[in-house]
């Protein structure tokens, strides 16, 4: 009898070559625990698809490879969620990376019946792999360190690839907007957050990559006019605390926006 992985990684995947190789081991390089990771390529020129069948022949069925059209990221996303089969599930774009025993720690937390869900600590890496922004990983920590769905109105503090969540909960929140582009797991982890409160781990389960290509980096304020119109959708149950959050929130977008203005070279 051949037993169901407990895991699925999505990752969805298009011109990212030079990252891919390191993102795909990061993930089936975990010892531990039983997984799949499925990614989704809708049509990558740059030699993605060769690499990835290459890496196929080193690992076998526990690397899905989907080679199809899309509608964009968040529609990847969802056609590989569909096709998981594991009960911890999680994604993981293709020029980051998961840092070593990660998913082993997150299996435990995750593996009931009830909706959950959880987030660690996240490093942020330049193209060579090289620890950066030091500060910004400080303050991303300070600000996660303790879970509220008021401050999570008020600031995105959650690193999507450090983030996992089990089938219920996904069954119960429903999948992701393919309508956004940018704040689409800001959407969905709002989501989750109304229906259960995450567990928080003080542990480094992933690496966010910047580099010149990268898409939060070259549409910095396309995300946090995104990002804004989530948190107005969401604000409102929350009565008078949301209205607050969301002046809270514009605030902190300035914020960033000019650190962002004070980081290019």
């Amino acid at each position: 009898m051949t037993l169901l992985p407990q895991i699925s990684i999505v990752m969805p995947c298009y011109q990212q070559v030079a990252f891919l190789e390191e993102a795909v081991r990061s993930v089936l390089d975990q010892e531990g625990v039983d997984l799949e990771l499925l990614v989704m390529d809708p049509g990558s020129t740059d030699g993605s698809r060769e690499l990835l069948l290459n890496l196929q022949q080193d690992y076998g069925e526990k690397l899905q490879l989907h080679f199809a059209a899309d509608d964009g990221q968040a529609d990847a996303i969802n056609r590989g969620m569909a096709r998981a089969r594991g009960q911890v599930l999680g994604w993981l774009n293709s020029d980051d990376r998961l840092r070593p025993g990660a998913l082993r720690q997150v299996l435990p937390l995750l593996a009931g019946s009830e909706p959950s869900w959880l987030y660690g600590r996240c490093g942020i890496i330049d193209e060579g792999g090289r620890p950066i922004a030091r500060y910004i990983v400080w303050y991303k920590n300070l600000r996660g360190r303790r879970f509220s769905f008021h401050k999570f109105l008020t600031e995105d503090f959650i690193p999507q690839m450090a983030t996992f969540w089990n089938r219920p909960l996904w069954e119960t929140a429903g999948e992701l907007d393919k309508h956004r582009h940018l704040a689409m797991d800001y959407d969905l982890f709002l989501r989750f957050a109304g229906i259960t409160d995450p567990v928080v781990l003080r542990r480094y389960l992933a690496d966010f990559r910047v580099h010149k290509a990268a898409k939060s980096s070259l549409r910095v304020d396309e995300h946090l006019a995104e990002a804004f119109l989530t948190v107005c959708r969401h604000a409102p149950a929350s009565g008078w605390r949301g209205q607050l959050a969301l002046v809270l929130h514009r605030i902190y977008a300035l914020r960033t926006r000019l650190i962002y203005l004070l980081m290019k070279p």
